[in-house]
């Protein structure tokens, strides 16, 4: 069923396009909303926090806690010290366009890999990922899956079948890819594993063996020096907080899939989509696998159904689930999307060349392909536009900027809240930077002392807000507070000592007495 031939014609033209289209439905929502510098969510606002702190001096681990690896601090470095000099609107905005970019990145990347399958392909698996909410959700942030998608592609777009990089240099370029991935979250050992089980079915144990040690050169490299200025805080947050999470078990099935799909449909739907999905990953398989008896002679494309499976499984069974965890697996179900349209019209195309309608094929094929997918992905990419989350309703960034800026010390509940009152780089120049990652360090702390050798935080959360309010000049937080990550301690702190200066929406500025 696999395309052996050339790719088409002006296939560079369509990447193109997809790749406007990819970076217009990131960005657009984010300028017509007004919110390029302002809220994008929780965790957005935590890695752009620790990149702040790290360039103050205050390293992960050692001196925050942080539950992540530090690829995401390092990377947003250069974005953090801007905001430091001009201003964190600046800082966190240039950092989300750059985030735009990789998003329309992988598009493109989806569509180099499928291009052997000819237009239909390519304007399916890329024109869905370039348009599907599941993908957009997490790549009009800082978010940490679209940089593991990236890596992902750009190691398979190495390893390809067919492609002019001597075995040795792929399998060097693929172990780079992918220990930068292990540097930005854990959850890259899951495409590590796949596809190291390719390179050692495709290439033998000796380049497993180099796959294996320049992976782990990469990661040596860059999370070394954290680990050794504090490995047992290092291994206690990235390790031992991760496998203790339990902040997705609740959401079943039915809620996971919703995500999966990017849209609140019915459940019949949901299943149907669903199921068509599982269709798509078998043809990919089949595509990939069918008349070749060895191992090592399966196509790309079994490998990308092999990724599709062991991501999806272990996110819909994983106790840690959010709305924005299906964009990691959202590369691989577009590109057996792309295999099964692509098996599909190619098959189409063998019937109709066996009736001599050769000179119309030509011409009809890559035309009904192209209609039939504007038309299949019209509705996708209107949810493609829709921005998640939503903007802070009744919220003024520039008039909480604006009640902050008199003051040099500003305590926040949560990094977003410093983001939107563009305080947290001027707080953290005069030493009274607030807590990087609260729901992170509750996590940590309510691990046992004596399991796995955790160390805890010599402070607790409510503590430690305690502490930094007493040197704040004022506080930017959000009522409910205690819904919104502030102590009972905290409040009594802020309540007793403060006093309220300026809301817009739920946010609130409060001044010392």
């Amino acid at each position: 069923m696999q395309r052996e031939s050339k790719p088409q014609p002006r296939l560079g033209l369509l990447l193109g396009a997809i790749a406007a289209v990819a970076f217009s439905t990131r960005l657009l929502p984010l300028l017509v909303s007004g919110t390029l510098g302002g809220f994008r969510g929780y965790d957005d606002g935590v890695h752009y926090a620790s990149a702040v702190h790290l360039i103050a001096g205050s390293l992960p681990y050692r001196d925050f806690v942080f539950v992540h690896p530090p690829g995401i601090a390092l990377l947003l470095a250069p974005f953090a010290l801007l905001g430091h000099l001009v201003s964190d609107t600046a800082g966190i905005s240039a950092a989300r366009i750059v985030f735009v970019l990789v998003g329309t990145l992988n598009a493109v990347l989806v569509g180099v890999l499928l291009k052997k399958w000819g237009y239909p392909a390519v304007i399916a698996g890329s024109g869905l990922y370039a348009l599907w909410s599941v993908a957009t959700i997490a790549e009009r942030s800082i978010m940490l899956s679209p940089l593991l998608n990236a890596c992902v592609l750009a190691a398979l777009l190495a390893l390809r079948s067919g492609g002019r990089i001597v075995p040795r240099r792929a399998v060097t370029l693929a172990a780079v890819f992918l220990g930068l991935a292990l540097c930005f979250k854990l959850w890259a050992v899951l495409p590590i594993g796949v596809i190291g089980v390719m390179v050692a079915v495709r290439f033998g144990p000796r380049l497993l063996l180099r796959f294996t040690v320049v992976g782990a050169l990469v990661c040596t490299v860059i999370m070394g020096p954290f680990f050794v200025m504090a490995p047992g805080a290092m291994f206690t947050d990235v390790i031992l907080a991760q496998l203790v999470r339990t902040d997705g078990a609740s959401r079943g099935l039915m809620y996971r899939l919703r995500d999966f799909v990017g849209a609140d449909a019915p459940a019949a739907l949901i299943f149907t989509i669903a199921a068509l999905g599982v269709l798509c990953i078998v043809t990919t398989i089949y595509a990939g696998a069918a008349r070749r008896r060895r191992l090592r002679d399966w196509g790309d494309e079994v490998w990308w159904a092999f990724l599709a499976i062991v991501i999806s499984v272990a996110l819909l069974t994983s106790d840690s689930f959010f709305d924005h965890y299906p964009n990691f697996v959202a590369p691989q179900l577009a590109l057996c999307l792309g295999v099964a349209v692509g098996s599909g019209v190619a098959l189409c195309a063998r019937r109709e060349q066996e009736r001599r309608q050769l000179s119309r094929r030509r011409v009809t094929v890559p035309v009904a392909a192209a209609v039939a997918g504007a038309v299949l992905l019209a509705p996708v990419g209107v949810r493609g536009f829709v921005l998640e989350p939503q903007p802070l309703p009744h919220v003024s960034d520039a008039a909480m900027a604006a009640a902050a800026a008199p003051y040099a010390c500003v305590f926040t509940a949560y990094s977003y809240m410093g983001v939107v009152s563009d305080s947290l780089s001027r707080s953290m120049q005069h030493g009274c930077g607030s807590i990087v990652d609260v729901f992170g360090m509750r996590l940590v702390q309510e691990l046992p002392a004596d399991v796995f050798g955790a160390v805890l935080p010599s402070l607790s959360a409510a503590d430690l807000q305690v502490s930094q309010l007493k040197i704040a000049q004022a506080a930017a937080v959000q009522e409910p507070y205690l819904y919104y990550g502030m102590s009972a301690a905290a409040i009594t702190e802020l309540t007793s000592n403060f006093v309220l200066s300026s809301s817009s929406g739920t946010f609130q500025i409060w001044v010392r007495k």
